[in-house]
């Protein structure tokens, strides 16, 4: 019995130490309409976090692209809007454009000079929850 519920401790240590977390950016204040981070870490003891954009658009499309792994406890990633339904995802030295139209995600092969658009805010971590962060002056959601 004390060995089942080592093991049963043990489980749940191993388990609070995992980063499994989704946080979305409203567009148009519509649930159907968005781009969310989804960052999930594979194995506690590494510092590897698995990461994926899900863009939506619904009904016309939904698709989960994986970009390249995060860190555990930093997820900052940057969100810059450039038209109507293109915007462009940053975390450290990666840049993605994103489309919306038809939910399609295109890495930049070098950073964009000058960056276009407007900082819409960010994904990052508050309390220890994913979030994503408007820029200061900019609602939550357009």
């Amino acid at each position: 019995m004390l060995r089942l519920c080592g093991l049963a401790v043990l489980s749940l240590v191993c388990l609070t130490a995992c980063e499994n977390q989704a946080a979305s950016r409203m567009i148009g204040g519509s649930k159907e309409h968005s781009i969310s981070l989804v960052r999930e870490q594979r194995w506690f003891w590494g510092d590897a976090v698995d990461q994926k954009l899900v863009i939506s658009r619904f009904p016309e499309c939904q698709r989960r692209f994986e970009i390249d792994p995060g860190k555990v406890g930093e997820p900052s990633l940057e969100l810059y809007g450039v038209s109507d339904m293109l915007y462009l995802a940053h975390q450290g030295p990666s840049w993605y454009a994103v489309g919306t139209e038809e939910c399609q995600l295109q890495k930049y092969d070098r950073p964009p000079d000058p960056v276009p658009g407007t900082l819409l805010g960010r994904f990052t971590q508050q309390d220890g929850r994913l979030v994503f962060e408007a820029a200061k002056g900019l609602p939550a959601a357009e």
